[in-house]
């Protein structure tokens, strides 16, 4: 995933959330919003899992090179 699609989801996650919060609004749920509001938040769960592991294969990488030259 590149830095502009979580952009993206970053975005519709910040507006769907500052929707919710607004309390002078009335709010209306409707299916189609449900429905959006939970693909939002699955498309940024599997979007950060995603890099949490990419975040993690990469420290094991990097703990895994040996050390440059003798370490005394």
């Amino acid at each position: 995933m590149d830095s502009a699609t979580l952009h993206v989801l970053l975005t519709e996650a910040q507006a769907a959330a500052d929707a919710l919060m607004d309390i002078t609004k009335p709010v209306v749920v409707s299916p189609g919003y449900l429905h959006s509001l939970a693909q939002c938040l699955l498309d940024l769960t599997t979007t950060c899992q995603g890099l949490h592991a990419w975040g993690l294969a990469w420290m094991v990488a990097a703990a895994r090179r040996a050390p440059p030259g003798d370490v005394r």
